[in-house]
């Protein structure tokens, strides 16, 4: 149990660590990059085809060469866009910034040329931080070409934390209020659907960033600025086309790093025809929610951790590496329905978790094998067995060698021990918590050519008992609180031989109950003996008072003389000496059975039976009861011998025409309560030599009675050791006036009301 406790305590601070360290992985996104790369990878299985009506018009090398340095006059983007006006296209979407004023001349002139084009949306760009403490600031195209455009949309690019574009933002502002400033590509969809996109409509505020699908580098139809500029490109190819025109050339800064997994660079322009495709196909892909994505994580931790309650090693790391390949499935899974679980945090905890639990149960384990060899150590027992020493080794494999010994020497300890108990000379059995028979040594199961294992206690029982006791057998077996006395059964085999049955427990070394072991003694011969007794002492008992009881016959209703007297007297004494032999031969037979009587009743009515004695000498015997009607648990037959003993030794040592007193009152003795018995008379008192031995057997002194009927030194035996049978305790003593005093204490009976509590 202690292990079961530690590894108990150990299992829930590595679940408390797990999840605590998924849980802040996930909430400050700690892992990212990796989930980049993984998403990297994912995203490049499935990538979507692009949109055929999209034409990119490149600001490339040969544009370049063309036309010269960059920035070109703006004449020169008038001329194009009085081409493209002739090609009657569906939209145009100018991915070059115009927030400067250039020469008066060259601004007129594009002005006029965009004012010919029906659908001609420019960009604009936010600046960070803004000017007078704001936020941002907003620069748009100078106003000559925002009033020609048909919109205006931002372009700003959104970079991960590994600087690579993933995601994309629609708007940027408030949405709520509608003061934001939606994507140039969410504008050109607007203008040619008359609405909004679906995934514009979906977010719920602008700082939400959607994940966009890329196609493959280059699928795009593009042409050169040059060749179209040239008319090398013909004006019916425009038709219907949405153009985007941007700089594609390495030299202008508008390349940026994307995930196609080849590591290289993406121009502005065409991340803008990877958006509008998103926004077309409605197939962004969005991040779960927080908490969704903070339960798949700890979902597979939890399943490894409930598993090492259950699974072997094996079978864990083989769960391990299963969880980990179901979380990346998983995860390529929900793409493939436009969601992205991030599986950084759970691999990490699936990773973590494994190592650090068998580190911390390997830890508890070494711990508890420690104390536990120790302990063996301690506490074994030197059996006959002899073992080889072990060498040096490592601590693992030491203790694992100390924990074989210790094995090894259990397994001879209870080959041993199961021998010495085979072997025993009284027949035994043990038995389990359900009452079936575990163990039984070689004379439990003589006769029965079965066997005895495995039997149930009750058919064990039936097999051995006589169906005389088998019920009292059954009944000493269902007692919850075995007595302290006497804890054993008496009875007969079926093959006539007289055993006594105990019953111990058997308790683990934490003290709990496993079973019951029933050792069987055989006292045939006990018995034998103790049944003859019992004949003697009713032999003995017969003849003692069958002629003491004719001579009183004989003398009742004559007349009397001394010499009657004497021997009416020595009857009586004869007879008292058979009682009293025959009660001290039979006081420790059976278990104290007693009942709730007044002692000041018992104590009268012994006195009464005397009254002839006293009165013969005329002594007056007076009962002083002070206690309140007090009463005490006694086995009256026995107790009343005791006092009519007292009450007749103290009118035998009182001298002719004295008094004999009996005070019963309650006292307290070391807290507790008893009913005190004070016998006294007025004779000479106990001599010395007599004090010292008062309560042994035979010890009797007659020199100072006042009768010539001698005693033989069994009264006052008898009396203590009924009153220590009965948990009280008997003094004599001289008083100091004279006379002789025997205080008898017994323990107060308790309240009905507390016997029944």
């Amino acid at each position: 149990m202690r292990l079961r406790q530690r590894l108990g305590l150990e299992w829930l601070a590595v679940a408390l660590l797990a999840s605590c360290l998924v849980a802040a992985l996930a909430y400050w996104d700690s892992l990212s990059r990796f989930d980049n790369l993984i998403y990297d990878q994912l995203s490049g299985m499935d990538r979507p085809a692009p949109q055929p009506d999209i034409l990119i018009v490149e600001i490339d090398e040969d544009s370049l060469t063309a036309f010269g340095q960059w920035p070109w006059p703006r004449q020169r983007h008038a001329a194009l866009f009085e081409q493209l006006a002739a090609g009657n296209p569906e939209a145009i979407g100018f991915d070059i910034l115009l927030s400067e004023p250039g020469d008066a001349d060259g601004d007129a002139a594009l002005a006029k040329a965009m004012a010919g084009i029906s659908n001609l949306f420019l960009p604009l760009h936010f600046v960070f931080p803004g000017s007078n403490g704001a936020e941002y600031d907003v620069k748009q195209p100078i106003a000559p070409f925002a009033d020609a455009a048909t919109g205006l949309g931002h372009v700003n690019l959104v970079f991960d934390a590994d600087g690579v574009v993933r995601r994309a933002a629609l708007c940027f502002g408030d949405k709520a209020t509608g003061a934001d400033w939606p994507h140039l590509m969410e504008k050109i969809y607007r203008s040619l659907h008359s609405r909004s996109s679906p995934a514009y409509d979906r977010l719920d505020d602008c700082d939400q960033k959607l994940l966009m699908p890329f196609a493959q580098r280059g699928v795009y139809q593009s042409i050169s600025y040059s060749a179209l500029a040239k008319g090398q490109v013909p004006i019916a190819f425009l038709q219907g086309k949405i153009i985007l025109i941007g700089a594609t050339a390495n030299g202008l800064g508008d390349q940026y790093p994307v995930p196609l997994g080849d590591g290289g660079t993406l121009s502005g322009v065409e991340i803008m025809a990877n958006l509008y495709g998103a926004i077309a196909r409605d197939d962004f892909i969005i991040p779960i929610a927080f908490g969704q994505q903070l339960a798949l994580s700890l979902l597979p931790v939890w399943i490894l951790l409930l598993g090492f309650w259950r699974w072997r090693p094996r079978t864990t790391i083989i769960v391990s590496f299963a969880l980990i390949v179901t979380i990346l499935l998983t995860s390529a899974m929900l793409m493939q329905f436009a969601l992205w679980f991030a599986p950084g945090t759970a691999l990490l905890g699936v990773i973590l978790v494994y190592p650090v639990w068998g580190w911390r149960r390997l830890q508890a384990t070494s711990d508890f094998m420690d104390n536990e060899l120790q302990n063996f150590r301690q506490s074994s027992i030197d059996i006959p067995i002899m073992r080889p020493e072990l060498g040096p080794v490592d601590v693992i494999t030491g203790q694992a060698e100390r924990l074989t010994h210790a094995i090894s020497h259990v397994r001879d300890l209870r080959r041993f021990i199961s021998d010495a108990l085979r072997n025993l000379p009284d027949p035994m059995f043990i038995t389990d918590l359900d009452g079936k028979v575990t163990f039984v040594n070689r004379l439990a199961q003589t006769g029965m050519e079965d066997g005895a294992q495995d039997l149930a206690l009750d058919d064990m029982l039936n097999r051995f008992v006589s169906p005389g006791d088998l019920q009292e057998v059954k009944d000493y077996l269902d007692l919850q609180n075995r007595p302290t006395k006497h804890d054993f059964v008496d009875f007969t085999s079926r093959d006539g031989q007289i055993f006594a049955m105990r019953r111990a427990p058997v308790l683990s070394d934490e003290g709990l109950l496993k079973g019951h072991i029933h050792y069987l003694a055989d006292i045939t011969q006990v018995a034998h003996a103790a049944q003859q007794r019992e004949e003697v002492l009713e032999l003995l008992s017969h003849d003692m008072r069958a002629p003491q009881a004719a001579i009183l016959a004989l003398l009742d209703g004559k007349e009397r003389d001394e010499t009657a007297g004497r021997i009416a007297g020595h009857a009586r004494r004869t007879l008292a000496l058979a009682d009293n032999f025959v009660g001290l031969a039979r006081i420790d037979a059976s278990e104290f059975s007693g009942e709730d009587i007044l002692l000041a009743e018992l104590v009268e009515e012994a006195n009464d039976s005397l009254w002839p004695l006293g009165q013969a000498r005329s002594i007056r015997c007076e009962v002083d009861d002070q206690s309140d009607g007090a009463f005490v648990r006694v086995e009256p037959s026995s107790l009343y011998r005791s006092f009519v003993n007292l009450i007749d030794n103290a009118i035998k040592y009182s001298p002719d025409g004295g008094v004999v007193t009996m005070l019963i009152r309650v006292t307290e003795l070391d807290g507790q309560a008893f009913v005190s018995v004070a016998i006294s008379d007025r004779g000479k008192g106990i001599s010395e030599e007599m004090l010292g031995q008062l309560f042994e057997r035979f010890a009797s002194d007659d020199r100072m009675a006042h009768s010539s009927i001698k005693g033989a030194g069994l009264g006052l035996n008898f009396v203590a050791r009924v009153i220590a049978r009965h948990g009280g305790y008997v003094r004599g003593e001289n008083r100091r006036d004279g006379g002789a005093r025997f205080t008898v204490l017994l323990p107060l009976a308790p309240d009905l009301e507390e016997q029944e509590g």
